[in-house]
């Protein structure tokens, strides 16, 4: 099984080491597998918009 995750943040590809990367697969397959779906997934996309007030807030 090939598998990949990409992250980018403004455009720019953050590249993730090995703890990470196994952090946030299993959170976000955790969290999928938990909406009991009809099919596998083959692909997981997931794009989180912040407005000026969530990124004034860190």
């Amino acid at each position: 099984m090939n598998e990949s995750i990409l992250l980018e943040i403004n455009g720019k590809r953050v590249r993730l080491k090995d703890f990470p990367m196994r952090a946030l697969r299993g959170t976000v397959l955790g969290f999928i597998k938990s909406l009991n779906l009809e099919e596998e997934p083959k692909e997981v996309k997931i794009v989180i918009r912040l407005d000026e007030e969530d990124s004034s807030k860190s």
